[in-house]
């Protein structure tokens, strides 16, 4: 393994912790260390790690209590694997563990070759899940370049109260060939929709979204034959998700937007023009 690989040590009792930060940087790994969750908590607000390796029983903010704050409010970090090490190893706290939402949880004293096997078999599967993404990707390009053969380019609108934070998602828009519209929320009203003819409009969920699209339900304003999909914190109650369905979009994207999600909806709008011999084909199981 090489240092590229970053793991957050968050342990109260100094002498494990500075041995698990040795025997992590031995074995070719970076590693940084946190005495508790509240410690972790501002390290993780400047660094994405790549594991994080964490004890149960902690002063000021144990290892549950981290590790709700974290799959509730960074979404940024879903993707990355939770350790629980603790000196609880009956059968009920593994079981506790597992119920608490840790991907796995290894038990003191520590076995450094299951620490480490366990890393790496953590890691392996983090990477088969992004070439998986990153093959889905390609076969959408591929599809998507293949229908735009002497054919107007898809009109995407993507409207958010910062634009620069879906600049990734409009620049991937962009490479294949779609024309891409960035709508300020500060700058949005009815008429947007009105005077400009989009094939595809993503919008970032907000209050002022959420009346606009109220307003278009209920005016002439609206265009029936675009798409329309809004993109949503992470676990939006159901309530809200059932009202924006009422208003009549037609899907929401939970953060963080992943970009074969995106392509989904533009392959079906490609799907759904007129003149289109086939259907294009958006599974990708």
């Amino acid at each position: 393994m090489t240092g590229e690989i970053n793991i957050l040590c968050v342990e109260d009792e100094g002498l494990l912790l500075g041995d698990l930060i040795g025997e992590l940087q031995d074995s070719g790994y970076g590693a940084v260390a946190a005495r508790n969750g509240r410690e972790a908590l501002d390290i993780l607000q400047t660094m994405k790690p790549d594991i994080i390796l964490c004890d149960i029983m902690m002063p000021e903010m144990d290892g549950p209590a981290l590790l709700k704050k974290i799959r509730s409010t960074m979404p940024a970090l879903d993707q990355v694997p939770f350790i629980f090490l603790t000196a609880r190893s009956a059968r009920e706290d593994v079981i506790e563990g597992k119920k608490l939402g840790s991907d796995d949880y290894l038990t003191k004293p520590v076995d450094y070759d299951m620490l480490i096997a366990t890393i790496e078999s953590r890691i392996a599967g983090v990477r088969r899940m992004a070439e998986h993404s990153r093959q889905q990707l390609a076969k959408l390009y591929k599809a998507y370049k293949a229908t735009q053969k002497e054919k107007p380019p898809i009109r995407v609108s993507i409207v958010a109260s910062n634009t620069k934070a879906i600049a990734p998602i409009s620049s991937a828009l962009s490479e294949v060939g779609c024309t891409v519209t960035l709508i300020s929320e500060d700058t949005l009203h009815a008429n947007t929709f009105a005077e400009h003819s989009y094939d595809v409009t993503f919008l970032v969920y907000s209050k002022k979204v959420h009346y606009l699209l109220q307003y278009l339900e209920n005016s002439a304003h609206k265009n029936k034959a675009a798409k329309m999909v809004v993109l949503v914190p992470p676990n939006m109650n159901a309530n809200t998700k059932e009202a924006l369905a009422e208003l009549g979009v037609d899907g929401c994207i939970e953060f963080p937007f992943r970009p074969v999600e995106i392509f989904k909806v533009i392959m079906d709008k490609l799907s759904q023009r007129p003149g289109n011999g086939k259907k294009v084909m958006t599974s990708l199981a």
